[in-house]
Order: C-alpha cells, then sequence, then structure tokens
C-alpha cells in the first residue's frame, strides 16, 4: 500500500514543480497587475470651505528623489519619470509654455526638447574651406535635469473632514549650456503637463521601490502617497510672486518650510477653534 501512495503523489509533485518555475529577471514571475486609477472622490464646491495653491520643485540631487530618475536594466516597465513623460508627448499628449496651461508647444518644440537640432557656421572640411550652415543635433541628456515642478491645490473637504490634495501640473526645469563652448547658461522650464492627462501613463509605469523590490510601485502611488521631498517655491498670492522675488539664500528656505508648517497645521488647527 506504501508504494502505491508513492506511485499515486509521485506525479503530481512534478506537476507543482513545473508550475513553480519562472523566468525573468526575478526571483518570481512577474504579473501585469496594475495600480489602481487614483478613485479620487467626488468633490462639490459647495464641500471646499478653503483652499490654497502651492509650486513645489522636487530636486532630483535629493537621495528621496533617486527613484525619479533611476533606471534599473532588464526592467521593461521601470522607467526614470523624464521617459514617461515623453511617453506621453509620443502618445499625443499636449505639453504647455506656462503652468496656465495656456499656451501649448506645438510639435516641433516638443521633439525639440528630447532631440535638440542647432545650426552652425562650420567650414567645409574641402577646399576652398567655406563656411555653410551645418544642423547638429544633440540628444537628450538626463543629466541636465535638476527639477520636477508640481503645481497643487490642497483643500478642505468638510464632508469628508478632512485636508486633501490634488497635483494640477507636472513641470520640468532643464540646466541649459551652450552647445559649442559647454558653458552653463542657467535654469529653464522647459515644459508643463496636465497631471489629468498623464496619470494614465504614470500609471502604466514604476519607478525604483527603494527597500522591496517585490512591491512595484508606479509614479502615480510615488505622488499619491508623497513619497518625495520638495521645495515650496510659490505660494498663491495677490501679487502672483515667487517666494525669490522678496527673499535670497536661506531665507527662501525658511520661507518654505514655514509655508509647509502652517499647511500641516491648519487642519489641526479647525478643530481648536
Amino acid at each position: 500500500m506504501r508504494y502505491v501512495l508513492i506511485a499515486l503523489f509521485f506525479p503530481m509533485s512534478i506537476f507543482n514543480a513545473q508550475e513553480l518555475s519562472y523566468s525573468g529577471d526575478h526571483a518570481w514571475q512577474e504579473d501585469s497587475i496594475q495600480s489602481q486609477p487614483s478613485g479620487r472622490q467626488f468633490l462639490r464646491q459647495a464641500d471646499v470651505m478653503w483652499a490654497g495653491r502651492y509650486w513645489r520643485f522636487v530636486d532630483v540631487r535629493q537621495k528621496m528623489n533617486l527613484p525619479l530618475i533611476s533606471e534599473m536594466p532588464g526592467a521593461a516597465r521601470q522607467i526614470p519619470l523624464w521617459k514617461a513623460l515623453k511617453l506621453a508627448m509620443e502618445n499625443g499628449i499636449p505639453a504647455y509654455r506656462d503652468d496656465a496651461f495656456s499656451e501649448p508647444l506645438t510639435p516641433t518644440e516638443m521633439s525639440n526638447i528630447w532631440l535638440k537640432t542647432d545650426t552652425f557656421m562650420l567650414a567645409s572640411p574641402e577646399p576652398p574651406y567655406l563656411e555653410k550652415p551645418t544642423a547638429i543635433s544633440n540628444p537628450f541628456d538626463p543629466i541636465s535635469i535638476r527639477y520636477f515642478q508640481l503645481k497643487e491645490e490642497w483643500f478642505f473637504d468638510r464632508q469628508r473632514s478632512q485636508l486633501d490634495f490634488r497635483i494640477l501640473g507636472l513641470g520640468l526645469v532643464l540646466l541649459q549650456t551652450d552647445p559649442i563652448s559647454g558653458e552653463q547658461e542657467g535654469l529653464a522650464n522647459a515644459f508643463w503637463m496636465k497631471f489629468s492627462d498623464v496619470e494614465p501613463i504614470l500609471n502604466s509605469y514604476h519607478c525604483y521601490n527603494p527597500g522591496n523590490l517585490a512591491s512595484p510601485m508606479s509614479y502615480q502611488d510615488l505622488f499619491r502617497n508623497r513619497m518625495f521631498h520638495s521645495m515650496i517655491y510659490k505660494k498663491d498670492n495677490v501679487f502672483d510672486r515667487e517666494l525669490a522675488d522678496f527673499a535670497q539664500g536661506l531665507d527662501i528656505l525658511l520661507e518654505s518650510e514655514e509655508i509647509k508648517k502652517d499647511l500641516r497645521n491648519f487642519e489641526e488647527d479647525l478643530w481648536e477653534r
């Protein structure tokens, strides 16, 4: 009887071993489950008892923000944030020149962000060595990325008695360099995109999840859970000024931290009044 049982269960063990086989870059079989969409709560204007707008810099040189620009070889769906925004443009999602989303970029301007073409007067390699206009294309260099920008709206929903936020826009700031001398020319805003437009792309691709490779984290998860470090550089005001317009150096950072502190304490103060 004992030998019969061994014969019956032996083929099943082989079947289970075949089920547990895997292939790929991990010790497990990757599935195609994506993060769910943001599932924003329905919000009536009558339920918003307070709202304020804030603009933030997300410095990619900060240690906490490195997942935004990291790229792991062999991970097909794990790409840097700038590549996700590039894919969004290639899929027809518009980009804008300003954070008010009033001036859309032309297709040529959007393509020049990722493949910039400059024309120079260069001498011909053959006699009589006359100078003629020559087009030189320079592919996008991720090293030039300094900041991502966020345009947010924070509000208090009295229906849920909760302080919540919505990201309205996502922008990119690049360090400009002279194509001939290589000297730095300062920072420039490359584009803005509506966050609601790029949400499907941000939900489809992952960023590096430090500490747990078994739990893929989409960019939508990253922004929803506030897993980044930022500095507020502007708050809505009657003069539409940035902090740098009336503060300098360390005072800008201190003013930014003070605004963050006021925002954190706002919800708690409501229950004390």
